[in-house]
């Protein structure tokens, strides 16, 4: 335990270290997170549409859109084969059809094209993808392939009889890829060149990727010593462990105490939550005939969180459902939901959100305004 607690000491202090240093340097500048461009995916597609123009302002050509291509190819999310046609490429933004808006449209005279949507934390429409799959099939035939693009490359949340095909695109992986690629291809281009570098930076701190290399590197050498290596990979076997116990003996206390506060019932009880598929926490309203609130991540490791309703069983009535997501903003074929606010993955400063009580105040705060939302909607 004595090397436990002197590489944790250790650890630490590398961390205050460099962020003291990133305090003091250029990094810590950043255009994009001062005009609080993070959650608004329209901003983000006109910054991606605007790259990938051929006749953009950045004046590079066809270059961005060629290595977008070639960065699907090496992700394997196109096939080698695949070929797009530079012949008079339109890139289009907020594409108006009688199937819905799609976000970002490019297409050639060649009749090929690729249909963006994206998705930073809003939800997903009502068979948003399988309407955008029936415009690709009416306009291009088969020769068009649509995007979904989300921060960590998730699955629609449709449920199988909506689903249809399309390509999962991630910004933590794909689009910093690329960013990088378009970095080398701007060399010669300063405004353009640092101008990506702070859009990628950007990326990196909405995808927890923000710790610079040189960080990294340090912490890596650190941990690598022979002296460090039984107490770091004891940490590491245990980092599930230290969140389930968190969770099961601090938060689900927390969530009793909400619910005596709010006169609910906590329909949930220990377990592990870090390793379970679609984990979360459910509360039951009395007031409430047909549904229950539910907090649930979409991925294990307690990621890509929402909050939301859900049926309290298979018999219930579920018309008011359509109604319901309306007032809430989203959600899928039995669901109604929207993002998490702040925490969408609980990591490190979600524990110690749980740990100060910031946690269970924002789950009552949601709580309150769904109650709000749905104050006139029969049937919940």
């Amino acid at each position: 335990m004595k090397e436990i607690a002197k590489l944790l000491q250790e650890v630490n202090w590398i961390i205050k270290n460099r962020k003291s240093e990133l305090a003091k340097n250029d990094d810590s500048f950043n255009m994009f997170r001062i005009c609080g461009v993070n959650h608004y995916e329209n901003t983000h597609s006109s910054i991606l549409a605007e790259l990938l123009d051929p006749n953009g302002s950045h004046q590079l050509h066809h270059k961005f859109l060629d290595a977008f291509i070639n960065t699907l190819i090496k992700s394997g999310i196109l096939p080698p084969e695949y070929v797009f046609g530079y012949q008079d490429v339109e890139v289009h933004r907020e594409y108006a059809t009688r199937f819905g808006r799609l976000d970002i449209v490019i297409k050639n005279s060649s009749g090929e094209a690729i249909l963006i949507e994206n998705k930073i934390y809003a939800n997903d429409q009502f068979e948003q993808l399988k309407r955008y799959h029936a415009f690709g099939v009416q306009q291009y035939g088969t020769a068009f392939k649509l995007l979904y693009l989300t921060l960590w490359g998730n699955e629609s949340p449709q449920t199988a009889p909506d689903k249809t095909d399309y390509l999962q695109v991630s910004y933590c992986e794909v689009i910093l890829d690329w960013l990088e690629r378009c970095i080398e291809i701007a060399v010669r281009s300063p405004i353009v060149r640092e101008t990506l570098i702070q859009y990628s930076n950007h990326l990196k701190e909405l995808t927890n990727q923000n710790t610079t290399s040189a960080m990294d590197k340090e912490l890596i050498d650190q941990l690598s010593l022979t002296e460090n290596l039984d107490a770091v990979f004891m940490i590491s076997a245990n980092l599930s462990n230290v969140k389930n116990n968190l969770i099961n003996t601090v938060f689900l206390k927390q969530l009793e105490q909400l619910c005596e506060e709010m006169g609910l019932d906590l329909l949930s009880d220990p377990g592990d939550y870090v390793n379970t598929s679609w984990a979360g926490f459910q509360f039951s309203v009395p007031h409430w005939k047909n549904y229950k609130v539910l907090i649930e991540f979409g991925a294990q490791g307690l990621r890509n969180c929402i909050i939301g309703l859900a049926p309290k069983n298979d018999q219930v009535d579920t018309s008011a459902l359509s109604k319901i997501k309306e007032k809430v903003g989203g959600g899928n074929a039995r669901l109604a939901y929207t993002r998490f606010p702040k925490y969408q993955n609980w990591q490190a400063d979600a524990m110690k959100a749980i740990i100060s009580g910031e946690m269970k105040g924002i789950i009552k705060n949601e709580i309150n305004k769904l109650f709000e939302l749905l104050a006139e909607v029969e049937g919940v």
